[in-house]
């Protein structure tokens, strides 16, 4: 049996290895069952009422942990991973890479694997098939209900045509549609193509001419798809299987940031789940929730957005969750008292029992210096206590000089983690973060060094990739039209994004930074920024000079 506090002359002592929680939720299971700090998005996302539906936040924001409170709070729900559905059987399937090559859009084919995903997810839900029997006996309650309507036929041929196979697993379903979709094509190309090669390999030999007419056929079957039997078929769920106003019945999905398909396929993939969380909002008694990376939504809305999209027309079903300061100090409240409760005695232990008081002379108290080397996420306070912890190792306390020590390790992570965050849309960042080494906290761009700037611009057009940053600075040395200013203002306008920076657009504005203001600013906004600031998480990382008022003096650290 492991402890984490050991009583000595009624007192604290940190052990070793002590951390007041893991820094994902699947391993921080039965902390977050007791630590759980709800702000009220916990019950909006419950009410099946509320079209919000989509949880927004950056990494370690709390995006799992809410998806795992759902799963354990309500009494009827599945949780989906992506990882799970076989989507690079997708992707590698020669009838697939076949319709890409021929540049056909398969949009509406994504969407038709989602909702029969999803509706043999709710059916086994609600009637917790199990073999070929149990789904048997659904269709003939669904046959007897409903043959005789003639509004709900398409949907029991649906029924009918899938009932042998409702049981099996997700990824045996879209290996089956995906069959069909060959088979369906294979049909409609005619005898005239008998025996071509539906596969990545046999688009390319195609002439021009002959693609033209296979893309046509083939675009033919893509169009054709069953998406109306499926409207009905939610019509007579809606009649049939889910009535009752007091049971709810939810799907979960996470892991959507995951690198479970190519960003392409996972754009298109997330886009087709969004428009069709939207669909099966007419079913009243069911909700479906998933959660997504901020700037993986917006990366999805870019590369699929077609001449009719409407970005507002999805804010309604946007949860862009933000933790307020009060909300991270009771989460480290709750999980310190939790983890130090003594086994005997049942005490309670609260932060300022192990974290040190306000420097001498008064000033910045420790949980302050915490939260604000944050970007206001459980994972990024969690990070850094468990950082303490590691350094104050054997001892009653945290003092600040450990808590400084602390801070420059957790400055190193930070960094790191701000890399592996934003890869997908700044596969740069490591090179473009350069430009701040060395700054002071508060700048202008006149306290930049040239060779500073050109250091970081030739190494970023060294670069192949599609990083805006690397793009501008080719344009700049390619002679395409771009200047220095512009090349600047896309570094700032990304390093604003990912939290880095804050920016004072007027003199007598204050100072607004991604995670508490607007998530992003335009290159224009950042051309009228008068002085930045450089995120304190990064200040030890790169070598940032402090403002005099943040300068500790190592004799106030213990």
């Amino acid at each position: 049996m492991r402890f984490f506090i050991i009583i000595e002359d009624s007192k604290l002592k940190i052990t070793k290895n002590l951390k007041i929680g893991a820094l994902d939720a699947e391993a921080d299971s039965e902390l977050l069952k007791k630590c759980f700090v709800d702000n009220g998005n916990l019950k909006l996302l419950t009410n099946i009422d509320s079209p919000v539906s989509i949880i927004l936040g950056r990494t370690g924001s709390g995006k799992s942990a809410l998806i795992y409170k759902i799963e354990e709070t309500a009494s009827k729900s599945i949780k989906l991973d992506p990882n799970d559905i076989s989507l690079r059987f997708l992707e590698n399937s020669d009838i697939i890479q076949f319709f890409e090559e021929l540049g056909i859009n398969l949009d509406l084919f994504y969407r038709l694997l989602w909702r029969h995903v999803l509706t043999v997810e709710l059916l086994k839900l609600r009637y917790e098939f199990k073999s070929e029997v149990d789904s048997r006996g659904f269709i003939e309650g669904i046959f007897n209900a409903f043959s005789r309507d003639p509004a709900k036929r398409k949907a029991i041929e649906y029924f009918n045509e899938w009932s042998d196979k409702f049981w099996l697993d997700t990824s045996e379903h879209l290996k089956e549609i995906t069959k069909k979709l060959e088979r369906d094509t294979k049909a409609t190309i005619g005898t005239k193509f008998n025996g071509l090669d539906l596969s990545l390999d046999g688009a390319k030999k195609l002439s021009e001419e002959t693609k033209s007419e296979i893309k046509q056929r083939a675009s033919q079957v893509v169009n054709g798809l069953q998406i109306k039997k499926l409207n009905e078929m939610l019509d007579l769920l809606a009649d049939h299987s889910f009535t009752d106003p007091q049971k709810k019945f939810f799907i979960l999905i996470d892991q959507l940031d995951e690198d479970w398909a190519s960003t392409n396929t996972r754009c298109h993939f997330i886009r087709a789940l969004i428009e069709e969380i939207k669909t099966f909002r007419k079913i009243r008694q069911v909700k479906i929730i998933a959660a997504l990376r901020k700037d993986l939504l917006d990366l999805v809305f870019d590369k699929t957005r077609d001449s009719g999209f409407q970005e507002e027309k999805y804010e309604s079903y946007l949860l862009d969750i933000k933790r307020s300061p009060e909300d991270l100090a009771k989460l480290i409240e709750l999980r310190i008292n939790e983890v130090f409760k003594s086994q005997y005695t049942k005490e309670k232990v609260s932060f300022e029992h192990i974290f040190p008081k306000p420097r001498k002379g008064g000033g910045q108290t420790s949980l302050d210096f915490i939260i604000e080397r944050s970007l206001r996420r459980p994972r990024d306070v969690l990070q850094f206590v468990n950082e303490s912890f590691s350094i104050a190792s054997e001892r009653e306390r945290v003092s600040w000089r450990s808590l400084v020590a602390a801070e420059a390790q957790y400055s190193t992570k930070r960094v790191k983690s701000l890399k592996e965050e934003w890869s997908d849309i700044y596969p740069s960042l490591e090179d473009t973060i350069e430009i701040l080494r060395g700054l002071k906290s508060t700048f202008t761009r006149s306290l930049i060094k040239e060779s500073r700037i050109e250091e970081v611009m030739m190494t970023l057009y060294e670069q192949k990739n599609s990083d805006p940053c690397t793009a501008i600075v080719q344009k700049y040395y390619d002679s395409k039209g771009a200047k220095e200013s512009d090349v600047l203002a896309t570094i700032f306008s990304c390093l604003y994004k990912i939290g880095a920076l804050g920016v004072k657009v007027g003199a007598t504005e204050t100072f607004i930074w991604s995670y508490i203001d607007q998530s992003a600013i335009s290159r224009g906004e950042t051309r009228r920024s008068e002085n930045l600031k450089v995120h304190k998480m990064l200040h030890r990382s790169l070598d940032i000079i402090s403002e005099q008022h943040e300068i500790f003096e190592p004799e106030n650290f213990d």
